[in-house]
């Protein structure tokens, strides 16, 4: 038995007015032509003040931003973006296109679902946690070093290392892939030793010829040579005498120069090409490949005997693709940096960011560094996926499956970082978004990386 069809629209009202959901309904033009009453709620306007209205003056008056609508009626296809309102609600928004048999737009109907009680209670949890951490002493000393970004557990082993390390003077190698970030280390171990008023040298053993090593190394009396100086030269080395020497990529040594490193290890002294008498020294040496040094000296390439001497302290950096959990925080250091050397407010939309975080960065820190370089400069506002390379978009989900978490805290990393860029202070911003202050320090501190 069939029921009448008043009875039908009468149930189909009652479901749309009961709906947890946020329902609008509007024409192919943008005009709203229907709401339920959690529309209401809200954006503490009646269904008479919104019913009649184009959705693009709801959004010039700040009743929401943006309009999920306008974006579905230029693309014709379903969208889903997250909203704030005037109300200071959080809403996350599901917009789809309704079209006729001929294929015509018909009209457009969103759905929203509010949040804002969700993360008014995952503030409280945290600031809960703070108040814990509070009476907690810490351990140990802050991980933070100046010159190197991280929030990752493999990079906060890796400096912890480096603080103890940099206390001594002990040989120090480092390994990893190149763009790893291994001349920041150096940079950070120089700055935490006692030497850190003296000279940091570095020198990349690829970039000289091997006939060249041994005299920029070591230095050379005058007359050493065809073409020496006839003064005569000083070596790095001896340049760097109680300082700190970084030997970058050390594997492409060849074995004669490896010879008499392996003397100034031992001695501490050097004996310039062409030279008498040895020069006495007191300087560190760090040293730095992305080789397995280890196999090289299987294979007869790489001194053994140097190799242990250099290997003391051996740390390796862990590749980005390893510790993604330092993406984000890079990225915001990179952007700010750019932003302000090219006088620029770009900004970058979540996906753009998920995006960052799918992405393998074979050239690891020195890659993701040229990208936000390269979008700063070629892009004004937001960045969104569409302006990233191809190889971002390729095969990739663009944030599908992701948990409520991790949405939650991709629109909580957006509004602060917009917050604090136009009102840069904490107490501003805990009013702008309406949480405490000392719930705005610590988002600040986590997403903004000038503090």
């Amino acid at each position: 038995m069939h029921k009448s069809l008043g009875t039908v629209t009468e149930e189909l009202i009652d479901i749309f007015e009961s709906s947890f959901d946020e329902i609008i309904l509007t024409d192919a033009e943008g005009i709203v032509l229907l709401v339920n009453s959690a529309c209401e709620n809200n954006y503490d306007l009646s269904s008479d003040e919104l019913t009649g209205r184009h959705v693009k003056e709801l959004e010039e008056m700040g009743i929401f931003y943006p309009s999920a609508t306008l974006k579905v009626i230029e693309k014709r296809t379903p969208m889903e973006l997250f909203q704030v309102t005037k109300s200071g609600r959080y809403l996350h928004v599901r917009t789809r296109p309704v079209f006729d048999a001929d294929g015509r737009l018909k009209s457009v109907i969103s759905y929203s679902r509010d949040l804002t009680e969700l993360m008014h209670l995952r503030n409280k949890i945290e600031e809960m946690e703070d108040q814990l951490v509070t009476y907690k002493k810490e351990a140990s000393e802050p991980l933070e070093v100046k010159g190197l970004i991280s929030k990752s557990g493999k990079m906060e082993q890796l400096l912890s290392v480096v603080r103890k390390v940099a206390k001594v003077d002990t040989t120090v190698l480092l390994s990893g892939e190149t763009g790893v970030g291994k001349s920041r280390v150096v940079r950070a171990i120089h700055q935490l030793s006692q030497r850190k008023d003296e000279v940091l040298n570095e020198i990349n053993c690829a970039a000289l010829p091997d006939q060249l090593i041994e005299s920029e190394l070591f230095g050379y009396e005058g007359g050493a040579f065809t073409g020496a100086f006839r003064e005569g030269k000083k070596g790095l080395i001896e340049l760097s005498n109680n300082g700190t020497l970084f030997l970058d990529e050390i594997g492409e040594m060849s074995l004669q120069a490896q010879s008499k490193l392996l003397h100034v290890l031992q001695e501490k002294q050097i004996r310039p090409v062409g030279g008498k008498q040895p020069v006495s020294l007191s300087l560190r040496i760090i040293a730095a490949t992305n080789k397995d040094l280890a196999e090289m000296v299987e294979q007869g390439t790489f001194r053994r005997d140097l190799y242990y001497r250099l290997n003391v302290v051996p740390l390796h950096i862990p590749p980005l693709r390893e510790r993604k959990e330092d993406i984000l925080p890079l990225v915001d250091h990179f952007l700010e940096h750019f932003n302000g050397m090219y006088d620029r407010q770009v900004r970058f939309s979540p996906k753009v960011l998920q995006a960052f975080i799918d992405h393998e960065w074979k050239g690891n820190v020195r890659e993701l560094e040229n990208m936000v370089e390269r979008l700063v400069v070629t892009n004004e506002g937001t960045v969104g996926v569409r302006d990233l390379p191809v190889s971002f978009t390729q095969n990739k989900a663009s944030g599908a499956g992701r948990t409520l978490p991790e949405t939650l805290e991709e629109v909580e990393r957006a509004m602060i970082q917009q917050a604090y860029s136009e009102h840069k202070s904490t107490y501003k911003v805990a009013k702008a978004l309406g949480i405490s202050q000392s719930s705005a320090a610590r988002r600040v501190k986590k997403y903004v990386t000038d503090l």
